[in-house]
């Protein structure tokens, strides 16, 4: 994730599960946005995205996952963007600085870019 920080200039924290992701989005000032993986043990993607934009609407939450079929659950359950995986690191960058450089905080799709 040291290149995503260096892309973006902004500071990255990682999480190995849910719970622990969502113990720190809790605290004020915590992120602005979140990338979340949806497969994750103990809270997954889509329990946490369901948690933050209840509590925290503001936040920006990305969704990634290499299961075709979570798009859709990813979209529908308010995700700003969901990255399919594999994809580029490129790809990424340019998610996630769609909503910290330009400010777009509508949902973003690199396909149709």
């Amino acid at each position: 994730m040291d290149v995503l920080a260096y892309s973006v200039n902004r500071e990255i924290k990682s999480f190995g599960n849910g719970v622990d992701a969502w113990d720190y989005i809790k605290h004020p000032e915590s992120a602005d946005i979140i990338v979340s993986e949806i497969e994750m043990p103990q809270m997954d993607g889509l329990e946490l995205l369901k948690r933050v934009k209840t509590e925290y609407p503001q936040k920006i939450c990305i969704l990634m996952s290499n299961q075709p079929g979570h798009e859709t659950a990813a979209r529908q359950s308010g995700a700003d963007a969901f990255i399919a995986k594999p994809f580029d690191i490129n790809d990424l960058f340019d998610v996630v600085q769609s909503f910290v450089v330009d400010g777009n905080w509508k949902a973003f799709d690199p396909a149709s870019e």
